[in-house]
């Protein structure tokens, strides 16, 4: 039964390691549940954890580690069971051994929480759980490792060895090959993050007039109405018509086009309802040309993983928007050092990229540093690493090196610090469209493309 109830809570920790790992990597059902699990927003550790820089180790997520992991401790149990007794409580034993050093690493991951990112993620914490339970569950078979060697020499321990090395083997290339998947679908989707313009709607046929909602059966309209039969019951007509409604809001859940394409109309309502604001960006590098129809302000952490994403997105787009489109980089980092409002440092370290991107601004190379830092995954940078960075960029590091402790660089960044704060900015990235806030990312270009057209410029192809 130990070993039974130690298979069952491998499993766990390997679902619970697939679920970050999809959530990892953006996808949307396993974000929902993560934040339903964590909370949402600032108020998720989760989320804090998984756009970190320590979310990676020797270029995988940690949650595929972790996934590995649980997959072959669960292999390995699943063979004991099956096994003969000697053989049995040798694999238990070795499962003993591997769930230790394990928990050894959970322990420097909780540091690492605790100590680096300044955040927890409960569902991590809950895979630690389920490894102390595990290793619990099969604690009386902790001497039986030692005997690993005489289990070797017997055939049917030497096969029940070689079974969990080459499935290890498997179930390490399966999660290789699952992590593979869901970064080229990460990549697809940054591909479309800022979405497409919409199609010209053809001519349609005039279409009848919609039934309206039937009146209150105690009203005069509801009493002279010819459609209503004599012989019927007067709420006969309101059920009919509510049915109707409730079998065209499901008809548009089950249908992902017609779902996206209401989530796209609502956001455009929002965004037209929007009263424009006016944003300072006289220190703000512009990419783009000045005179163009659609100004953007693009509210960024250097060390956050979606605004890395939006900025590869947006260096395709702008070239390719014949002039439709400029948009002005206004740092906002998610770190307590230089921005007073957060109650915590989210991103250790991004105040000092910040101050680099305001110096290389200073230099006229601030696109250069752009993309030389957006493709570096840094943990709590210093000054050095934001000089080394630079130079690697093609600035001036030894006027850059200066620059990060001039006044006037601070103030710069703190103007823009301040203007984010004004406006209530909270998160990365934030946009705002000729002075309103973009509700999703996704509808940047359909806006984009609506704002040039009241400027005369000709619809963007789809």
């Amino acid at each position: 039964m130990r070993i039974v109830a130690a298979l069952c809570l491998c499993l766990a920790g390997a679902a619970v390691s697939g679920l970050l790992l999809m959530q990892h990597h953006g996808e949307g059902p396993a974000v929902s549940a993560v934040n339903q699990a964590c909370g949402d927003g600032q108020t998720s550790g989760c989320e804090d954890v998984a756009r970190s820089s320590w979310s990676r180790f020797a270029g995988l997520p940690v949650a595929a580690w972790g996934l590995a992991f649980y997959l072959s401790l669960s292999l390995a149990l699943a063979l004991a069971l099956v096994a003969p007794p000697e053989v049995r409580e040798t694999l238990a034993g070795l499962v003993v051994a591997a769930l230790a050093v394990g928990l050894l690493v959970d322990l420097l991951l909780l540091g690492v929480q605790a100590f680096a990112i300044h955040a927890y993620c409960a569902l991590c914490i809950l895979t630690y759980l389920l490894s102390a339970a595990a290793l619990f569950a099969l604690l009386p078979a902790r001497l039986a490792a030692r005997g690993a060697g005489g289990a070797a020499g017997r055939p049917e321990g030497r096969l029940a060895l070689a079974g969990w090395a080459f499935g290890t083997l498997a179930v390490a290339g399966a999660v290789f090959a699952a992590n593979a998947t869901l970064g080229s679908r990460a990549a697809r989707r940054q591909a479309t993050l800022l979405g497409a313009p919409a199609a010209a709607a053809p001519a349609a046929a005039p279409a009848a007039d919609p039934a309206p909602a039937p009146a209150n059966p105690g009203t005069p309209a509801a009493t002279a109405s010819p459609s209503a039969s004599p012989e019927a019951p007067a709420g006969s007509q309101d059920a009919k018509y509510w049915q109707e409604r409730a079998q065209k809001l499901q008809s548009t859940l089950d249908d992902p086009q017609k779902l996206e394409a209401y989530f796209a109309e609502k956001a455009q309502r929002e965004y037209e309802a929007f009263t424009a604001v006016s944003i300072d960006v006289a220190s703000a590098p512009l990419k783009g040309s000045a005179t163009a129809p659609a100004r953007v302000v693009e509210f960024s952490d250097f060390m956050c993983p979606f605004c890395r994403s939006l900025a590869g997105a947006l260096s395709q787009f702008v070239p390719q928007a014949g002039g439709r489109v400029a948009v002005y980089f206004m740092n906002y980092p998610l770190d307590n050092a230089c921005n007073p409002k957060l109650p915590r440092a989210t991103h250790p370290g991004a105040c000092h990229l910040a101050l680099g991107a305001i110096c290389a601004h200073y230099q006229g190379k601030f696109d250069a540093y752009h993309d030389r830092v957006f493709s570096t995954e840094l943990r709590n940078p210093q000054p050095a690493d934001v000089v080394r960075l630079a130079g690697e960029a093609g600035l001036n590091a030894a006027a850059l090196e200066g620059c990060l402790d001039d006044p006037k660089t601070k103030a710069d960044l703190a103007a823009q610090i301040a203007e984010a704060n004004r406006l209530g900015i909270t998160s990365t990235p934030t946009l705002y469209v000729n002075g309103k806030k973009l509700p999703r990312i996704n509808d940047f270009v359909p806006v984009v493309d609506k704002e040039a057209r009241k400027k005369g410029f000709p619809p963007l192809s789809p």
